[in-house]
């Protein structure tokens, strides 16, 4: 009996031990991580869309993966203001966007920031590392279904303000299909040391 007790406390320990990584995305599709690493306003949500689709909300530290089609879209998040980044989106690549938690009158603000891991290589260990320490938010199709149309009419609003901002060619982030992530190997071809 103590050698069953053993065994599942060590398989137990072990899947702990067992660190997350960055994952590619499925054939013929994209992925971007969504990651909120400052800890400014952490009891504060943000909500993510895709154009006018719900991806997902979260607070404090922690990150979406959003599996999506390659090509064009309009990524926003939404606190006490909502915030866009466009993309091109390429099949097969790793993108990383930053959440970025900013003063704001009643709660805190959202910023979206790409992340372009060929120049910023710090941010890019720091998601790393947020991805090796923590599992990412993850949500059944029945809540995605139901937040989409609880959020009908914020979804509008917010599209509704992103026209506003293009029309008055107001500066929008941009997130280009060669800002995606290249996991780093050692010289000798091994995983780099953690």
């Amino acid at each position: 009996m103590k050698n069953i007790a053993f065994a599942l406390l060590a398989s137990l320990l072990f899947s702990f031990a067992m660190a997350n990584e960055i994952t590619p995305p499925s054939q013929g599709k994209a992925v971007v991580y969504f990651a909120r690493t400052a800890s400014t306003g952490i009891l504060i949500n943000f909500t993510y869309f895709d154009n006018d689709k719900f991806i997902g909300k979260f607070h404090g530290h922690g990150y979406i993966r959003y599996e999506c089609e390659p090509g064009e879209h309009i990524f926003w998040a939404k606190s006490e203001n909502s915030d866009f980044v466009t993309a091109d989106l390429e099949a097969g690549k790793i993108y990383f966007i930053e959440a970025l938690p900013k003063m704001g009158a009643l709660k805190a603000r959202v910023r979206l920031m790409p992340v372009n891991p060929a120049q910023d290589t710090k941010m890019t260990k720091v998601i790393e590392s947020l991805v090796s320490k923590k599992d990412g938010e993850t949500y059944t199709a029945d809540y995605l279904q139901t937040e989409n149309e609880k959020w009908k009419e914020d979804i509008q609003k917010g599209m509704a303000r992103y026209q506003e901002l293009v029309s008055k060619q107001e500066k929008i982030e941009r997130l280009n299909k060669d800002m995606f992530y290249v996991k780093s190997t050692a010289a000798d071809g091994s995983e780099p040391k953690k």
